[in-house]
This record gives C-alpha cells, structure tokens and sequence, in this order.
C-alpha cells in the first residue's frame, strides 16, 4: 500500500490510500472517496499519482453530479427510466433491498449525539451477490429507487408470493 498526504495552506489535511490492487481512498474532512485505478507499472512515486489522480478527479466530479442530482430530488423530480439519470453516475439494481447500518461508522464515544452510523441498504445485485450500497442520502417514498454516495440504485419490489 502507498500513503500521500496532500496538505493545502489553511485547510486540513488529506491522505490517499492506494492498494496494490488499484483500490483507492481519499480521507478528506467528513467524506471519503473511493475509486478503482490501474496502477500497473508505476513504480515511483511520481508515477504512481499520475495514475491515480485522473480517478480521484473523475470520482469526485460524479461526486459532484450526484451531489445536484440530491438536490434536484429534493424538489420532487422522480427519475423513472435509467436515461433520465446522468450518465457518468452508476446505475444498479438491488433486489431485496432492506436498511442495514454502517458499523464501522459508530462514532468511538457513544455519547456523542451528533453522530448517528451511516444507512445503507443491502440486498441483491445483479450477479447474485449480496451488496451493501454507499451510504443512503435520498430514498424514494415508495422505495423504487435510491440515491446513494456510490450512485442510483434502483430497488424493485419483489412480487408477492
């Protein structure tokens, strides 16, 4: 694993975290962003963040897009076929969709009533495996479909039997 830290004047640190197998975790204040890099053939550091850095700005522009898109639901705007969503967030399906809880994210003192652990919903993708989603940040009332950190998953009612 490689570590950088990015320190801009004024601001608070950010660390890059870059796995062997291309996986990539920028910790920022209050956000994580994770991407998939080929890192093939880098061998110094130098080469190393000119593969991963076009990743991170791609990640952080869907970012972005899905941050408009929240918005954009909030004011009542209901997508109902895939093309209506941009097409550089990432569209899946999750079947069987339920809550589930980030543990991970539980704050170290309990106490504290400003931390709540992050809603996902884990279900069923397309491949047949069990897939937690990215944090929830926007879930159709009718539960069609939710926007989440990692994109828009579309969560079909399963028939009743």
């Amino acid at each position: 694993m490689r570590t950088f830290t990015l320190l801009e004047e004024g601001q608070s640190a950010r660390s890059i975290y870059v796995r062997g197998d291309g996986e990539v975790t920028v910790y920022d204040v209050g956000r994580t962003l994770r991407c998939r890099v080929s890192i093939d053939g880098a061998e110094t550091a130098w080469q190393m963040l000119e593969r991963v850095m076009p990743g991170t700005v791609h990640a952080e522009a869907v970012r972005l897009k899905i941050g408009r898109l929240v918005e954009r639901v909030q004011t009542g705007w209901r997508p109902s076929y895939p093309d209506e969503i941009d097409p550089d967030i990432p569209q899946r399906t999750l079947r069987r969709a339920r809550f589930a809880i980030e543990t991970m994210a539980y704050p170290e003192d309990p106490e504290d009533p400003y931390h709540a652990p992050a809603t996902v919903l884990m279900g069923v993708d397309e491949s047949g495996r069990v897939q937690p989603t990215g944090e929830v940040l926007w879930i159709d009332a009718g539960r069609e479909w939710a926007l989440c950190e990692d994109g828009f998953w579309w969560t079909p009612a399963e028939a009743e039997r």
